[in-house]
Formats: C-alpha cells, sequence, structure tokens
C-alpha cells in the first residue's frame, strides 16, 4: 500500500481515545467498586448509616401492642403499617425523646389515621389486572348485596383495618385446604351451566365433592338464597396447589351484613341492634364470641357448635324474681333494661294485682331499685306530679304545695277521709 497515513492517523485516534477512557476510569472510579461484585463495595455500609425512614412493624409494636396483636392474627398480616401510615420515622423519633425529638413538632409526628375510601380501593378493587385470588370487589355490586345506598360510604364504616374480617385464631392456624377456584375468577360473570356440562374444561374443586352433607343442609336454610360457601369461608391462596380456608364463627363477623346501621337500608339481610340484641356488649369477651350460632346455627347449615353453658336454672324464669331483688347490678353484667321490659310489658309481674295501686306505695318504699328495672327513676313523678315518696317534714309543708296544685292532685292517692283525719 502506497499511502498508509490516513491508516495511521485513524490508529492514533482510536489508541488516544482508549488511552483516556482507561485514565478518566481510574481517576473516576469509586474506591471499593469492584471488590465484591459490579457495584460500590461502601455503598452498603453508608446506607446503613443513613436515617431509617420506614418503621418495621416491631417498632410500632412497641408501643401498640393491642393493635398489633389484632393485626398479627387477622388477614391484613402481611401488610405492614407505613403502607396505610406513611413513613413513621419523625413519629418514632418524637416519642421516644431526646435532643433529635426537639427538633420535631407534634403535628410532624402526628401520623395519619383517617381511612380513606380511595386508600383501601387502592389496593382491594377489582381489576382484571390483579391476580384473581387477591381480595377485590366491585364496589357498586358490593354495596348492592349490602344494601348501602351511598357509593360513598366508607370500608371503616364496617371492617376495621388491623382486622377486617375479625378472625377468632390467627390466619396463620387456619386450616390447608385444597386449590379452590371461582367461576368469576376467569369469567366475568357466573356461567349459567356447570363446567362438568363444558367439553375439555379443566377439573374445579367444589364444595359438595367433600362436603355433601354440610351442602345439603346449606341449600335448605335461608343463607343460601343470598350468599355462597366462600363468602363466609374465606379463601387465601398460598401457592398453585394449596391454600388456608378460614373458619370464622366470630360474631362480629356475622355483624359485618347484620348489623343496622345508619347507612344500611331496611332490606335483606335481617338487621340487628348491637350490642342491645344480646343485652350487654360484657357478655361478649367473657364468655362467648361465636355468641350469634348459639342461637342461629338452624339458618347457616349443620355444624358442631360448643355451645355455651346456660348459667340459669331450668326454673330460672318464675324463680329469678328472688335473685334480682338487690342484686339487679349483677344482672345488668349481660342484660340491659331492655330485656326486662321485653317480657314485663307484656306480662305484669304477679305482684302488679288489681290492688296493686294501693300497695305499691309501701313496696316502693322498700326496694325502689326494683321498681326501677321496669319504670324509669322519673316515672313516679310523672305519676304524680311531686317527688315520690313524701320528703322528711312533708306534713308540714304540705300545704303549700295544695295550695299550688289544688286538692285533686291528692285526691289521686288520698280518700278525704284521710285529709280529715288531722284536718
Amino acid at each position: 500500500m502506497k499511502d498508509k497515513k490516513h491508516i495511521i492517523t485513524v490508529a492514533v485516534i482510536i489508541v488516544t481515545v482508549v488511552i483516556i477512557g482507561f485514565l478518566a476510569r481510574y481517576i473516576l472510579m469509586p474506591e471499593s467498586f469492584g471488590e465484591h461484585g459490579h457495584y460500590r463495595w461502601n455503598a452498603v455500609s453508608e446506607l446503613q448509616k443513613q436515617q431509617v425512614v420506614n418503621q418495621n412493624i416491631s417498632t410500632c409494636a412497641k408501643c401498640h401492642a393491642d393493635i398489633f396483636q389484632l393485626h398479627e392474627k387477622d388477614a391484613h398480616f402481611s401488610v405492614p403499617c407505613v403502607d396505610c401510615h406513611g413513613a413513621g420515622n419523625s413519629h418514632v423519633i418524637y416519642h421516644n425523646g431526646g435532643d433529635s425529638a426537639k427538633q420535631i413538632t407534634k403535628e410532624q409526628a402526628t401520623l395519619p389515621k383517617e381511612y380513606k375510601l380511595e386508600g383501601c380501593l387502592f389496593c382491594h378493587k377489582k381489576l382484571k389486572a390483579r391476580p384473581s385470588d387477591f381480595p377485590q370487589i366491585n364496589q357498586e355490586e358490593h354495596y348492592k348485596f349490602l344494601n348501602v345506598p351511598d357509593i360513598k360510604t366508607k370500608c371503616v364504616e364496617c371492617h376495621s383495618p388491623h382486622q377486617p374480617v375479625f378472625m377468632l385464631t390467627s390466619v396463620r392456624d387456619a386450616r390447608i385446604h385444597p386449590i379452590v377456584y371461582r367461576c368469576t375468577e376467569c369469567h366475568d360473570k357466573k356461567p349459567e351451566k356447570s363446567f362438568k356440562e363444558v367439553v375439555d374444561h379443566p377439573a374445579i374443586f367444589e364444595c359438595n365433592d367433600c362436603h355433601s352433607s354440610v351442602v345439603k343442609s346449606f341449600n335448605e336454610r335461608p343463607h343460601h338464597n343470598y350468599v355462597e360457601c366462600r363468602t363466609c369461608h374465606l379463601y387465601h391462596k398460598e401457592n398453585e396447589n394449596t391454600g388456608r380456608i378460614y373458619k370464622n364463627g366470630n360474631a362480629k363477623f356475622c355483624l359485618l351484613c347484620h348489623e343496622k346501621k345508619p347507612f344500611k337500608d331496611e332490606k335483606y339481610p335481617p338487621k340487628i341492634e348491637w350490642p342491645t340484641h344480646i343485652g350487654n356488649s360484657k357478655i361478649v369477651p367473657k364468655r362467648d364470641e361465636k355468641i350469634c350460632l348459639n342461637c342461629h346455627v338452624d339458618k347457616i347449615h349443620a355444624m358442631d357448635v360448643n355451645f355455651r353453658e346456660n348459667p340459669h336454672s331450668k326454673n330460672w324464669v318464675p324463680e329469678h324474681k328472688n335473685f334480682v331483688a338487690g342484686q339487679l347490678e349483677v344482672c345488668k353484667g349481660c342484660h340491659s333494661t331492655n330485656d326486662c321490659s321485653n317480657c314485663h310489658s307484656k306480662t305484669k309481674p304477679a305482684s302488679h294485682s288489681q290492688n296493686w295501686r294501693k300497695l305499691h306505695p309501701t313496696f316502693g318504699a322498700k326496694n325502689q331499685s326494683s321498681c326501677e328495672t321496669c319504670h324509669k327513676a322519673g316515672a313516679c313523678m310523672n305519676c304524680h306530679k311531686i317527688p315520690m315518696p313524701h320528703p322528711k317534714g312533708f306534713d308540714e309543708t304540705h300545704k303549700e304545695v295544695v295550695s299550688q296544685k289544688g286538692k285533686a292532685l291528692c285526691g289521686n292517692c288520698h280518700k278525704e277521709e284521710f285529709c280529715k283525719q288531722c284536718h
């Protein structure tokens, strides 16, 4: 080749660029880069020294042990606190005290507690892109099922964020169960035909395959018309073959549908006032959290329920009046005065004979608390129009009452002969 000058020029340029590249790499490459991989090793220790922003759930548990216990046993156990409450670094520093806390105001340390509808739906709104086994709802269908007219009603009106389905036992202790699919996990609407009628359709596990007697009894009872097995027995998928199914009999779980609330209308399902329906909320944690099943198990399906023992004797109805006298506060541990009036407003006590109007002053003076079992504290005043029984020294002051309210008031209880004894 006669003229090599242009080749030499290109070669020099390439070599120069390579040399400059190596020099730049040598000068600019951070210290410790490549010691243990294609990254800067010192970055690990530097990150460890940075202040923690998102607090671990165990940090929250140190102060909020009661909420932590509820959270750990229920369906949200895998959801960290920061997902709903935000980063808690300022909150923790402020409440731990010290010099660092002085730089943070109370407002900065306060974590958001308000649960917005959008916050819950951020995770639980039904989307085709979400895995079908993830708990999610179509908001309009869900509210229609519960007869909630206002679609803006917040989820927390029924669900507690820390125990959304009110599990009695930890979800980790729920029974392992074969994979369960719903038709709507693949189909937009529930098909009218059974999958068995469709050629080459994959086999699907159904409740009836193993629990035929339970399913049969369920189909014969009211719940069958409105819900399916998995409405109450929630299923949580853990892998491609198995999951855990929740057998939940907590009264609070039943109340998700059956508690009467202002934002629900009066349509089905049947709704009750809580806790007045059972008398007193104290009965639940002390005695039996499955209290709904004690009376309403026949409305669901056949099951073995360990009913709580009735603390009263078989002859309790006629005998209870002897116990109530002077011990009404003991009764109020479980019952409200509504329970008394439910019976006594229909059937009067045996003591209320035809001559009761004449006899009741003597009885009431000795046992006023017994009267208040059915009658409010102001019942005497409503009838007599003056404080009863007559206060001490009334015989000296009664003339003023007579002059103000008239003799007719006295005549409700006393005959004219009674007045003539003195006058």
